[in-house]
């Protein structure tokens, strides 16, 4: 265990002693970008415990086994209304991961998670099937610790704080990295690398550049955790309370991020820009036309914001063509160029291994953590089956179909950013999906969204004293 993993644990367990979860959420939403990381080093392709993973799972246990909250998480996760689908889902996928490698044992060929080959071999259980139970179950946790909190303001406003910490987080980790590795020093982020599957960590494009990773494993892992950061930021900025977060420290944590995703020189994360300037645009279009979106005083910088950027670079081709070129050939490179890299061909054989699979077991899936693949949607569906894949997507349609019918227009725009904030994600996961996990980032919005989507009647839980000592001072008066 190195010494980063050793301070990692104090961290959490810090953490994890105030009445309070507030320390818990921010160290979680921090540790999101030590991805190379893992507390207990497995050593040969088993499961990698990552810190985030363990600080979710104390903040799962710290916000549902508290204040009574435990019956209404139960009745959450039990009723088809708020997190049924979700749940029945987990048992499923549970149920998967111990079944189908064994039913299907021999019979069918795919490219397993745990090793690191590159062709076909006979499906048998793995240590990832273990590995991808528990992180699915860590998700469907976050998520049900999300929906027990979603009624709370004050949450609500640290969610996004913590979000944002998570975000700077990452852009120092960038820059550590490159910095570093430009003064041949990058052997100081070792003792972060000790995860034991394979680590992308030196790799350059075609002219030369080096690529950022700040500590994940590879350049398309960093860049989509800045494009999904960003995509966050950029949609709850409107939903902050207190101007100067709103005003500058957001904005300028949006641009870090996308300065961060852009050094990254991932094709995934190239892609996910784009498409989160086309969900910006309909969104902005949507709080225009809207009378009570909050924030709108804000609309016209932003438009300033965006015209400007772009008659600038029209500018600049216009009048420099020739200082452009480097951009061409790197976009060239990294996207329409892309379809005849080995990496490319390699990954898309993955997903094409994995669907042979699925037809291959009628349906039915070669079980949770069976299967490699580069796509999240064929990963689900060639993991779980039709049958895995209904539950699960049919839980996340039904959400995005659902809209929060209060009052507050504060909240009915946290609801909206969290729909249009993880569409870049899918967007992202479609490119470079590698296992079936939904991550505890996703589930956190899903579990919000469900919450503050219900119909009133139903919402029949507030979440009280969340907060810490506050609260219970004013309830013993």
């Amino acid at each position: 265990m190195t010494w980063p993993a050793v301070a990692v644990w104090i961290l959490i367990v810090l953490a994890a002693l105030p009445r309070s979860p507030l320390p818990l959420l921010y160290l979680y939403s921090g540790l999101g970008a030590f991805m190379t990381l893992t507390l207990a080093p497995s050593g040969g392709g088993g499961m990698n415990l990552l810190g985030q993973s363990v600080c979710a799972g104390f903040l799962v246990c710290k916000l549902l086994l508290t204040e009574n909250r435990l019956p209404r998480a139960w009745d959450a996760a039990v009723d088809p209304k708020k997190l049924g689908l979700l749940f029945i889902f987990l048992a499923y996928a549970l149920f998967s991961a111990y079944v189908m490698p064994r039913f299907f044992a021999q019979l069918v060929e795919v490219i397993p998670m745990s090793v690191t080959v590159d062709w076909a071999i006979p499906l048998q259980p793995t240590p990832s099937n273990l590995a991808q139970s528990a992180y699915m179950a860590m998700s469907v946790g976050m998520a049900l610790a999300m929906f027990v909190m979603a009624s709370s303001a004050s949450f609500r406003q640290h969610f996004m704080k913590a979000a944002f910490f998570g975000g700077l987080v990452l852009i120092a980790t960038g820059i550590a990295d490159a910095l570093l590795s430009a003064a041949g020093l990058s052997g100081l982020l070792e003792p972060f690398r000790n995860a034991s599957y394979a680590l992308l960590t030196n790799v350059e494009i075609a002219d030369g550049a080096k690529r950022v990773v700040g500590l994940m494993p590879e350049a398309s892992a960093y860049g989509a955790a800045c494009v999904v950061a960003a995509s966050t930021l950029i949609f709850f900025r409107p939903c902050f309370e207190d101007e100067r977060w709103r005003n500058l420290f957001v904005p300028l944590g949006i641009a870090g991020l996308l300065a961060m995703a852009v050094l990254s020189t991932s094709s995934t994360a190239y892609v996910g820009l784009g498409v989160l300037a086309l969900t910006f645009g309909v969104n902005w279009l949507r709080r225009a036309l809207s009378a009570n979106a909050p924030a709108r005083g804000g609309l016209q910088s932003e438009a300033f914001i965006a015209i400007a950027g772009f008659l600038l670079l029209l500018a600049i081709i216009a009048l420099f063509p020739d200082l452009m070129q480097p951009v061409y050939n790197r976009l060239d490179t990294l996207i329409f160029k892309k379809t005849e890299s080995d990496s490319y061909l390699g990954r898309t054989m993955w997903t094409q291994v994995a669907m042979q699979a699925f037809f291959a077991t009628n349906g039915l899936g070669v079980g949770l953590g069976g299967a490699r693949t580069s796509n999240w949607f064929a990963s689900i569906l060639s993991n779980t089956g039709i049958f895995g894949t209904i539950l699960l997507f049919g839980f996340i349609l039904r959400l995005y179909f659902r809209s929060y019918n209060g009052a507050n227009p504060l909240t009915a725009e946290f609801v909206t950013a969290l729909k249009f904030s993880l569409i870049p994600q899918f967007a992202m996961l479609a490119l470079s999906g590698t296992n079936p996990d939904i991550g505890t980032g996703m589930a956190s919005a899903l579990g919000l969204i469900a919450a503050l989507t219900l119909e009133p009647e139903q919402a029949a839980f507030r979440a009280g004293s969340s907060l810490g000592w506050p609260a219970r001072a004013r309830s013993r008066r």
